[in-house]
């Protein structure tokens, strides 16, 4: 197994900061756009019950992916799906050609949304929708390691009495493009070395200090882009417990064009994505469109 390197750096800004909710923006960056499939990176906490989609609001070309580490969510959008997700909860949009949704937290949260660019031949695919419970992601206990493999694999040397036994996780969201996404929880001191084998991978620092093969330590916002191999040895570099999102896969596909809550590859698609919202196309909720 080869080991991965860090290639680079990218600290995360802050795109809201206004005493109740800090929210890092990690991708994309005018130094990097996408990682693997990823196209937006937002790490958000925030106190209140105010949301950053608790309006209805459209979405075209992508598939949006949360994830929750505290707080809850209740959703719902235009095809007619209602859920409500919990700590360590998942959830998978396919917005394909459109889709309307709302998502209201219950309180304070603390998780991530992300988005992956669908590939040309897929953007105007059917919406779809999938949730999956914390008790459904897998995990993988190291010494003073959890690894929860959302969408994926993961391979690690487990602990206990499995301890030097290499175990492989499978996250059971199955995205269109070949996907990573991981949440390795990281107790003081402990390190753990995991083999990934994504064509790009990333780690995003949610929470304390984290040193990747010999590198510095960086904390939390900062996007730790990895080079070519397989195996990755994460430490906590600090005091505290540290929490990282692992992610990544194959290369997005074909152009890059964000307009808004839509991301396609062609400026024709792009003006079909919001003629097709303003003209309701894309379904309608609470209204909206009016």
């Amino acid at each position: 197994m080869t080991a991965r390197r860090i290639e680079r750096i990218l600290p995360g800004h802050r795109a809201i900061d206004d005493g109740d909710m800090l929210l890092w923006r990690a991708l994309p960056l005018s130094e990097r756009v996408s990682l693997g499939p990823f196209v937006m990176l937002d790490h958000y906490r925030h106190a209140s019950r105010r949301g950053i989609g608790d309006r209805p609001h459209p979405h075209a070309g992508i598939e949006v992916i949360s994830y929750l580490l505290e707080g809850g969510v209740e959703h719902r959008d235009s095809e007619g799906f209602r859920d409500r997700l919990g700590p360590g909860d998942a959830q998978w949009i396919r917005a394909g050609r459109g889709i309307l949704h709302a998502e209201q937290p219950t309180g304070g949260r603390h998780g991530l949304q992300l988005w992956t660019s669908l590939p040309p031949a897929q953007k105007l695919i059917e919406p779809a929708y999938a949730s999956f419970r914390a008790a459904e992601i897998p995990e993988l206990q190291c010494d003073g390691a959890r690894v929860h493999v959302v969408a994926g694999q993961v391979v690690g040397q487990m602990a206990g009495q499995m301890a030097g036994q290499p175990s492989a996780c499978i996250g059971p969201m199955k995205t269109t493009t070949e996907t990573v996404f991981a949440h390795v929880h990281l107790d003081a001191g402990a390190q753990v070395t995991l083999d990934v084998a994504a064509p790009e991978l990333g780690a995003y620092v949610l929470d304390g200090r984290l040193a990747i093969a010999e590198g510095a330590p960086v904390g939390p916002g900062a996007l730790v882009v990895l080079g070519d191999g397989t195996r990755v040895t994460l430490s906590n570099a600090g005091d505290a417990p540290a929490d990282v999102a692992l992610l990544g896969g194959a290369a997005a596909q074909g152009p890059i064009l964000f307009g808004g809550p839509f991301v396609m590859d062609t400026e024709e698609r792009m003006t079909q994505a919001k003629r097709d919202f303003a003209s309701g196309r894309m379904g309608r909720l609470d209204g909206v469109p009016f």
